[in-house]
């Protein structure tokens, strides 16, 4: 009679804790896939932006732009900063990755200048040419640069802060 009442108590605490499913789990980090080298870029005047929530809004014809669910991925080549880059947020959860091939200088200024002084944004992380990541940052990021190749800053929503979500921003890169 003891063992039936022990299994009964116990089936029944176990049956009762909900797991929480991994998607409700937030984080303050971005995680960034890498693309292969080989990746087609995609013009962004064929971009179908009814589809896409992220969409660029001014493009300088010398950066290639991939949008992909919920990301967009600009490549500028580094040779050819400085560079202003404008793009808008119109869904509550993206990012911007910027990518910044043959990047020879040892430092490395960026600025997100967003037309809403409350909109909540920032440089999440920075990804090295030695392929090691940093951050987070705020809006301006100073960062010395060890040897040469791509860098790509990542830029999406502070989620240990309160503001809009949506909006036109510029990104500056020196």
């Amino acid at each position: 009679m003891k063992n039936s009442v022990l299994l009964v108590s116990f089936l029944l605490i176990v049956s009762c804790k909900k797991a929480v499913p991994s998607q409700e789990r937030k984080t303050d980090s971005v995680i960034v896939s890498e693309q292969r080298e080989n990746t087609s870029a995609l013009d962004s005047s064929k971009i179908n932006k009814s589809n896409d929530t992220l969409q660029s809004v001014h493009s300088n014809s010398d950066e290639n732009v991939n949008t992909q669910n919920g990301e967009i991925v600009k490549l500028i080549d580094g040779e050819r900063l400085p560079s202003t880059l404008e793009c808008e947020f119109t869904d509550k959860i993206q990012k911007v990755v910027v990518r910044i091939t043959n990047y020879k200088k040892d430092q490395l200024k960026a600025t997100i200048m967003p037309e809403n002084n409350n909109m909540n944004i920032r440089f999440n992380q920075i990804k090295t040419p030695d392929g090691k990541y940093d951050g987070p940052f705020g809006r301006d990021i100073s960062y010395k640069i060890s040897g040469k190749g791509e860098v790509a800053l990542i830029i999406g929503k502070n989620l240990m802060a309160d503001g809009d979500n949506v909006g036109r921003f510029s990104v500056r890169v020196e």
